[in-house]
C-alpha cells in the first residue's frame, strides 16, 4: 500500500476542479461502483485518510477526482467550513 499524507488544498480551487470533474464524468462519489476499483488500484488507505479528515473538520465528504491529470486523487471537503484536504503520495 502506498504511503500518503493528507494535506490542505485550496477550497475554492477545489470547487472549480470538482465542477470540471463532475461535468466530464470524472467525479467518483463514495457510493459509485468505480470507488472500490480506484481505491484498490491506487493503494489508498481510505480508513486512515478518513480518520485524519474527520479530525480536521466534521462532516468531511470524500470524493475522488479521476480526470487523468496531476490533480487526480482522493479529496475531503466541507461546505460549512469551506475547507478541503487532499491525500498525496509521499
Amino acid at each position: 500500500m502506498a504511503r500518503g499524507k493528507v494535506v490542505e488544498f485550496d477550497y475554492y480551487e477545489f470547487t472549480k476542479l470538482l465542477r470540471r470533474a463532475t461535468d466530464s464524468g470524472a467525479r467518483i462519489d463514495k457510493g459509485d461502483a468505480r470507488w472500490v476499483d480506484y481505491v484498490k488500484t491506487h493503494g489508498i488507505n481510505e480508513v486512515a485518510a478518513t480518520a485524519i479528515a474527520l479530525q480536521k473538520f466534521e462532516g468531511a465528504v470524500p470524493v475522488i477526482v479521476a480526470e487523468g491529470k496531476d490533480t487526480d486523487g482522493l479529496y475531503f471537503y466541507s461546505k460549512n467550513d469551506e475547507a478541503c484536504l487532499r491525500l498525496v503520495a509521499i
